[in-house]
């Protein structure tokens, strides 16, 4: 059991950008509203409910775990993603969540004019179209005449990489050093502060610290363990001392793994 100076020395390593520390930001939903009220440039905007690691599962397709999903006062849908690495098609990740967003809150019987807007708020540690810029606003516009034209959805990107002097980019900044105070986002502060110096939050950002090393710890031994039973079986084939029931016996692979298997060496 980790001392509370243990405790706290391992919360202060983390920042906003790290996904376990920005989950428990997130779920207090004023954290939420400030930051949606600054990247968006809306004063005015309300969060009524902030749902963090928001899971929309797909029954006979690819599932999606949302970092936070909040709602309005005015039933707007907004998806706030934090991103640190630039090792995929974020842009159709945006899209792949959007329609899964659509899909999950389409309800029976409602017509599309009155289907909620969704706007996906895309943080990331990288500058995303590489123009040198911190806030980026995609839309949908019309090639031959340039209008821009709406269907609800709305996709704004903003990064950690570029500072141009502006509140947003201060905001990103701390994301990058999420410690001390700031009079511009004071509930985002009062969340981290939270989460960092009183007791109770930093116990509770450790033992999602801990839980997640121990889901990693069982998940890595999980793969080594089935890598190795991969690397016999591999092996047995290539002697072509068993059949590949046997094989898949001794391993504890099922036959189909272990047919799969004899075709890639074969």
């Amino acid at each position: 059991m980790k001392t509370f100076a243990e405790q706290k020395a391992l919360v202060s390593q983390l920042n906003l950008m790290d996904d376990l520390f920005f989950h428990k930001v997130a779920e207090d939903k004023a954290a939420c509203e400030e930051i949606l009220r600054i990247i968006l440039k809306k004063p005015d905007l309300r969060v009524t409910e902030s749902q963090p690691q928001r899971y929309l599962r797909n029954v006979d397709a690819h599932s999606a775990v949302l970092d936070v999903l909040c709602t309005d006062d005015s039933g707007r849908l907004f998806n706030i993603e934090v991103q640190k690495q630039d090792n995929d098609l974020h842009q159709r990740r945006v899209r792949f969540n959007i329609s899964n967003i659509d899909t999950a809150f389409m309800e029976k019987g409602l017509h599309y004019k009155d289907f909620p807007d969704v706007c996906v708020v895309f943080i990331s540690a990288f500058d995303m179209f590489r123009k040198n810029r911190t806030l980026y606003h995609v839309r949908r516009i019309v090639e031959e005449t340039n209008d821009f034209v709406e269907n609800g959805t709305h996709e704004v990107y903003v990064n950690t990489a570029i500072n141009d002097g502006s509140d947003i980019a201060e905001l990103m900044q701390y994301f990058v050093n999420s410690s001390g105070y700031h009079d511009k986002f004071k509930a985002v502060c009062n969340r981290v502060n939270y989460l960092k110096e009183v007791n109770e939050g930093v116990n509770s950002m450790s033992s999602v610290i801990e839980r997640y090393a121990e889901e990693y710890a069982q998940q890595y031994h999980e793969e080594r363990a089935n890598n190795e039973r991969k690397n016999l079986a591999v092996k047995l084939i290539t002697d072509a001392l068993y059949p590949l029931n046997k094989i898949a016996e001794l391993t504890g692979l099922s036959e189909q793994e272990v047919e799969d298997l004899k075709q890639t060496i074969a």
